[in-house]
């Protein structure tokens, strides 16, 4: 009997230990491994789930104190892997709301589509940059707004219209044509100051001569 009861001891432990709850003790983000606290035990490192890892690989690892499910083959915590994460009093959801789908990240940037709105929003926190590299970006959006700099370091092509609210430093030069159906290629409205010169053509705004005047002090008409 007293065998009988031992088996029947050591058999519900191990049920028991199949699905256990526990909170992450240690990271080795090296290894992919963590150790969990589960009750007063702690487990040895065992590799967490992530989303994919074949030809497709993710890496989103989990942080110390987050919530997660130990799942142990044989309840045999030493052959156990880690599911991430179940909602706690320390992590709280970023989102109550059915339609969005959001992540926050520990620096307090928040990444959400909502749905219902249908808008895809990214709120980043102060330094925070954002890089796309190698290749292009194509926004096909009816309008783009940039509501503050746009720094340009190479080729700029806008195929509708582009207005800046802003000064704009063109610190290489600037070639302008008119478009397929004619017209001027450029039309200012207000004054073009020039510090060296304005060339039309040939003809230097500066330098070019006027007929039909005498030398000395009298002064010619304007430009012709």
């Amino acid at each position: 009997m007293q065998c009988m009861t031992a088996d029947y001891s050591e058999l519900l432990r191990l049920i028991l230990n199949l699905i256990r709850f526990g909170t992450i003790a240690d990271i080795n983000h090296d290894t992919q491994r963590v150790r969990v606290k589960v009750g007063e035990n702690v487990t040895t490192w065992r590799p967490w789930i992530t989303f994919r890892a074949g030809d497709a690989q993710t890496w989103f690892p989990p942080s110390m104190g987050e919530q997660v499910i130990v799942l142990s083959p044989e309840g045999d915590f030493a052959n156990a892997a880690i599911l991430p994460a179940i909602y706690s009093d320390k992590y709280k959801s970023p989102s109550t709301n059915p339609a969005h789908d959001t992540t926050r990240y520990v620096d307090g940037t928040v990444v959400q589509y909502d749905s219902d709105a249908h808008t895809l929003t990214a709120t980043l926190a102060d330094g925070t940059s954002v890089t796309v590299a190698p290749g292009k970006v194509t926004s096909n959006a009816e309008d783009t707004e940039c509501t503050g700099n746009l720094l340009v370091q190479k080729n700029l092509v806008v195929n509708q219209n582009l207005t800046v609210n802003g000064m704009s430093a063109l610190n290489a030069g600037m070639n302008v044509q008119a478009g397929s159906k004619g017209g001027a290629a450029a039309v200012i409205q207000g004054i073009l100051r020039a510090t060296e010169d304005v060339i039309a053509g040939a003809i230097s705004l500066v330098k070019h001569p006027h007929g039909g005047v005498k030398k000395g002090e009298d002064e010619s008409g304007g430009p012709k």
